[in-house]
């Protein structure tokens, strides 16, 4: 189910909207030559011109009695070409669903709400009882073809809790995810997730893994 709810922000009392929707996935890796070649193939066939999409993440837990809860703070970094700060928009509190690889035989499909916040929810969570996991910077680019969007991008381990001057690449491999936002499991566009992905072998091989678990293997 595709809907946008209104709420008052907690870190700022702003009202902010907040998406809500499915998400079909497959993942994969690729060498940097394997990458180099990738790039090239997804620019031909992209709608439009590829974004520079770098991010630092902060993922934090919280462990019930019959549950555990996941969240990201994705906060967008500015390209290395720009000087300019981020803007407040580029800060996003993130929930992403137990991934499920049962309802699909070839895709993994999870539940994604979305929020933008106008600060640092650290204190907020922490309140909660939230744990903060780890925390990562990803580097890399973003490609649109229709409603598909694949993202290639470098992991980089952060040294110091909150310090992303000296990050260093965790694996000299990219990380590479396929993704798409659909009203149900029977939305017809799924097939052409599918047959995208076949179209791209075998530069990678993209495939039905969970991608918090790759992405915390890479961590």
């Amino acid at each position: 189910l595709l809907y946008t709810i209104k709420f008052e922000n907690m870190f700022g009392g702003v009202p902010v909207s907040s998406n809500t929707y499915q998400e079909c996935v497959l993942v994969g890796s690729t060498t940097a030559e394997q990458t180099r070649a990738l790039s090239s193939r997804l620019e031909g066939i992209s709608d439009r011109v590829p974004e520079q999409d770098d991010y630092h993440k902060v993922f934090y837990t919280l462990k019930a009695v019959n549950s555990v809860v996941k969240l990201a703070f994705v906060k967008k970094l500015p390209s290395k070409e720009r000087t300019a700060k981020p803007s407040m928009g580029a800060m996003i509190l993130e929930y992403q669903g137990t991934p499920d690889t049962q309802v699909h035989d070839k895709l993994v499909t999870r539940t994604v709400v979305k929020s933008h916040v106008c600060s640092s929810p650290a204190k907020f969570l922490t309140d909660l009882g939230f744990k903060q996991d780890y925390e990562v910077v990803m580097r890399g680019k973003r490609y649109k073809t229709k409603q598909i969007e694949i993202s290639v991008y470098k992991i980089q381990k952060v040294p110091k809790a909150g310090d992303i001057t000296s990050c260093t690449d965790i694996s000299s491999h990219s990380l590479v995810e396929m993704s798409m936002q659909v009203h149900s499991l029977a939305d017809p566009s799924i097939a052409d997730l599918l047959n995208l992905a076949q179209t791209l072998k075998p530069i990678v091989k993209l495939e039905k893994y969970d991608p918090n678990r790759v992405r915390e293997k890479m961590t």
